[in-house]
């Protein structure tokens, strides 16, 4: 892993408590160790989300916000006076619930399908390779089991892709959508990883076209009945191109031609 692809993965890293024991950040936090450059920005990052976070937990509401509220709607003057806690405490939370809203909604757009391209790098670029539910060369195997774990899979894959042997698969859930993972076997012997998840899990995001490279990644992505389809390989641009070719993944909708971006 390259400090390029550690940054990617390590923008979705939130805190030591919540993440420092996960696996997806643990190549990445060691690489961030023999890089001061990526060490400086992680610090600058962790420094200004604590920031943000400590802004949003300081905010309380004016105590007549209530009564402001009320003389707005009934056309009266505002006479100041003191509300009960439980109503200064129902205010508070309507404003960080807004807030908290905010960033959601944020989150359905191009935030949100940053966050699930760095996610998916960071599950496949695992040490020793993405951990599988089911370790099979037989790629009917591993469908039959992401049918049967309600997993959203592609089965109109072209045949050529059909006849390649697979390392295995994984159903998994990512912001309460259903997923799964497919890796396939290339005849370098590296692997092609395909990751399927519904396309309404991005929200209004534009969805790029094209292969694009993510440190020693190359991915693409593909959309087709409903679902949004990540491909990801370590495989060189030219072979992935060529595969492209002869699978006939141009005419596929939501792919043109690749083109290194």
């Amino acid at each position: 892993m390259n400090s390029d692809a550690a940054k990617e993965i390590l923008s979705a890293y939130r805190s030591s408590d919540r993440d420092g024991a996960d696996p997806i950040f643990h190549e990445a936090l060691q690489q961030m160790e023999s890089d001061s450059e990526l060490k400086k920005w992680f610090e600058e990052q962790h420094d200004l989300d604590g920031a943000i976070r400590q802004k949003l937990a300081s905010i309380e509401p004016p105590p007549d916000l209530q009564a402001k509220i009320l003389a707005q709607i009934r056309g009266q003057k505002v006479r100041r006076f003191a509300l009960p806690q439980v109503w200064l405490a129902a205010a508070a939370c309507l404003v960080v619930g807004g807030i908290a809203l905010f960033y959601s909604n944020r989150q359905t757009g191009p935030d949100r399908f940053q966050e699930f391209k760095t996610d998916a790098l960071a599950m496949v670029s695992a040490q020793g390779g993405p951990a599988l539910d089911l370790r099979t060369p037989d790629l009917t195997e591993t469908q039959n089991y992401l049918r049967d774990h309600q997993a959203p899979c592609d089965d109109e894959l072209p045949a050529r892709l059909k006849s390649m042997e697979t390392e295995g698969c994984r159903a998994f859930v990512w912001k309460q959508y259903p997923a799964s993972l497919t890796c396939f076997r290339l005849p370098n012997g590296l692997l092609l990883h395909l990751v399927v998840i519904h396309r309404d899990a991005m929200g209004n995001a534009n969805i790029p076209v094209g292969i694009k490279s993510v440190g020693d990644w190359h991915v693409m992505f593909q959309q087709k009945d409903g679902m949004l389809m990540m491909w990801a390989t370590q495989a060189p641009m030219d072979q992935l191109k060529q595969m492209v070719v002869k699978l006939g993944w141009e005419g596929v909708h939501g792919l043109t031609q690749a083109d290194e971006l």
